[in-house]
């Protein structure tokens, strides 16, 4: 049984205020920081009541935290890929084309990295991910080899985001395409004892 909450949650147009919200918060975030930004700006902004806003927030911390978490969470649905396995990939054509259409969020959430914990977070779920895909793929390993294991996972999704957020930072300069190509050639350049960077896909 679907309780009344989730019901809620899918409402569309539940998702249209939360979309309003999200989008005033990164248009305020532009010249402010999280701490400068009131409730009344937030709604004022987003042409909705503060009464609305307090159906889905409990404080502006609740609302900005879990802005930043549906954001990751959107991100990995939107460029993970199952391909005849039993575990997620991450297509790397469809990361940089994610960004590029968020690059507005990415920039402020970056710029505000030590409140909101932005790329920590999505480095956090890139780590999960990759480790997932090393049980399905492996098994069972032996102390040493999940040594280097953990090694390689936390390379390889730390030096990927921080290609992407270097990518931002710069303006996009390079086509998501082109940015995909050259982070393939980087992940599969490491050879490891076991091919963990096949966790990332080209296309």
């Amino acid at each position: 049984m679907v309780r009344k909450a989730d019901l809620r949650a899918q409402d569309p147009r539940v998702q249209r205020t939360k979309q309003r919200l999200r989008q005033a918060l990164i248009v305020l975030l532009k010249d402010g920081t999280p701490q400068e930004i009131s409730i009344q700006a937030i709604t004022k902004q987003a042409a909705i009541t503060r009464g609305t806003f307090y159906l889905h927030y409990e404080d502006k911390l609740d609302f900005i935290q879990t802005a930043v978490a549906d954001l990751v969470a959107d991100f990995y649905q939107q460029v993970t890929v199952v391909i005849d396995q039993p575990y997620r990939q991450v297509s790397l054509q469809m990361l940089f084309e994610y960004v590029e259409r968020q690059q507005a969020a990415f920039k402020v959430f970056y710029k505000n990295e030590a409140t909101l914990h932005f790329q920590k977070q999505l480095t956090e779920a890139m780590q999960k991910l990759i480790q997932d895909y090393v049980v399905q793929r492996f098994g069972q390993t032996s102390q040493a080899d999940q040594i280097e294991l953990s090694i390689t996972v936390d390379y390889l999704a730390g030096a990927s985001l921080a290609l992407v957020f270097k990518w931002v930072e710069d303006g996009l300069v390079y086509s998501p395409c082109y940015m995909a190509k050259i982070l393939y050639q980087l992940v599969q350049s490491a050879q490891p004892t076991f091919d963990v960077a096949q966790f990332f896909i080209k296309a």
